[in-house]
């Protein structure tokens, strides 16, 4: 197999990488230096789970809530709503009424954190040790006691309408949108996290509070909390507030599979660039075969950016994306004026990736990933969200450490066998000129994914 510049350059790169700078060390409120996973531990706050890792050298408190389930809780309809709801309550609770809720939150210095994605929804906040029951105080109040006054969620419901408007301006957030509802069509995947305009603009004041009451419930929540906060002020922090909420009959379990098979969807749109995104479906998250794919899919986009944008000139931006959910997918995507000549590049990568030498040394190339790794691992917010990935996803939040692992211990023989079984039944978004190719078009995107 002919080694691409670009893969060699990482194999470099990743080599540089010793286990000694692998190791992720936290310190206790006694000074001493210790593992990270010796100060991380789950427990049951008044009916709510919690993970916590205490780690006395970093005053910055990153606390996250996962109010799970994400698109399964909504429908073509109702897709927004959690965040609309969680951004609609910045405009006053119970306890904080109209501006109050904003006044007292930039007193604490602290930061709110609305992320929906596909598995949940995310919302926490960043702060600091001193001013952590301040904050929880106003964050919980935001969560439990919204006020939801009808203007505020008009106000509030504009904003993220405009927002949408904005994305689906962008050629790459139009086509990321569109590749999204027509690749896992039949899914809850094909809905949005952040809403459409259609659905959020049928979303008013009496939607959010119904759904407010009847889904915020302990059974959804998985609180993470990553700084210097000790247990006890943890617990006492849940006890006043989440603990006060009903249980809720709430279950997790990882999505169903994708069912992803080969189609194409031409979209004509006058544009000086074509887009092309293809979607293809991956592992779920728990599975044995999960890194290798993770692996397989950064290989391919490696070869794919050389190939198609490097060495040909094909196009301005040329890779494969990476879906990390609970069932997760790959992708192939590039910008072009000559969809032709790249849709025959991205096969050609393709069918090099599924012919992958098993005796191909992948030890240096998979180096890369710890580097990642320990990159997105070094605050309290990334550390949280790794964690809570670890346990929703495998079951074991202390299986976040040993992702490292996993990926370094990756074989050119299972990378092989993951591109084998997964980079094929693409179903490919084509945005641009439908016209420049004909007929041609259509079976060039359709050929890339077939064996």
């Amino acid at each position: 197999m002919k080694r691409a510049p670009l893969i060699v350059l990482l194999l470099a790169a990743a080599a540089c990488v010793n286990r000694k700078a692998e190791r992720i060390a936290a310190t206790t409120a006694d000074g001493r230096i210790v593992s990270i996973d010796s100060v991380t531990e789950m427990y049951d706050a008044g009916g709510v789970r919690v993970i916590q890792r205490r780690n006395a050298a970093n005053p910055v408190v990153a606390v996250d809530v996962y109010l799970l389930g994400g698109l399964r809780e909504a429908t073509a309809a109702t897709q927004g709503l959690e965040y609309l709801l969680l951004n609609a309550s910045q405009y006053g609770t119970q306890h904080y009424p109209g501006s109050m809720a904003r006044a007292a939150l930039r007193r604490t210095g602290s930061r709110i954190v609305i992320e929906p994605e596909e598995d949940w929804t995310k919302y926490g906040f960043r702060g600091v040790q001193d001013e952590f029951d301040s904050t929880w105080n106003i964050f919980a109040d935001r969560l439990m006691h919204p006020a939801l006054a009808e203007h505020d969620v008009v106000t509030t419901r504009n904003r993220l309408i405009a927002s949408v408007r904005q994305r689906y301006n962008s050629p790459d957030g139009a086509i990321t949108a569109i590749a999204d509802s027509f690749a896992f069509a039949g899914h809850p995947y094909a809905l949005s996290p952040s809403g459409t305009e259609a659905s959020l603009a049928s979303l008013d004041s009496a939607a959010l509070a119904g759904f407010a009451a009847a889904r915020t419930v302990r059974s959804r929540m998985l609180v993470v909390v990553v700084g210097d906060v000790d247990r006890p002020a943890v617990e006492r922090a849940i006890a006043r507030t989440f603990a006060q909420l009903p249980a809720g009959d709430y279950r997790w379990v990882l999505p169903e599979r994708l069912k992803v098979d080969s189609r194409v969807a031409l979209v004509e749109r006058e544009m000086p660039m074509n887009y092309m995104l293809g979607v293809y479906e991956g592992p779920p998250a728990s599975a044995n075969d999960y890194a290798s794919f993770r692996v397989a899919v950064a290989m391919l986009g490696s070869m794919v950016t050389h190939a198609v944008r490097e060495e040909r000139g094909l196009s301005y931006a040329a890779y494969a994306p990476f879906y990390d959910r609970g069932v997760s997918a790959g992708g192939l995507y590039a910008s072009t004026n000559q969809p032709i000549a790249a849709l025959e590049q991205m096969r050609e990568q393709v069918q090099r990736m599924r012919a992958f030498p098993a005796d191909y040394p992948v030890s240096s190339f998979t180096k890369q990933f710890v580097l990642e790794y320990l990159g997105q691992n070094s605050t309290s917010a990334e550390q949280a969200g790794s964690l809570a990935r670890a346990q929703l996803y495998r079951g074991d939040y202390r299986l976040a450490m040993k992702e490292m692992d996993d990926l370094r211990h990756v074989s050119s023989s299972a990378i092989g066998a993951a591109s084998r079984r997964y980079f094929t039944n693409m179903r490919f978004v084509y945005l641009g000129d439908t016209t420049l190719a004909g007929r041609d078009l259509r079976e060039a995107l359709l050929k890339v994914g077939r064996p």
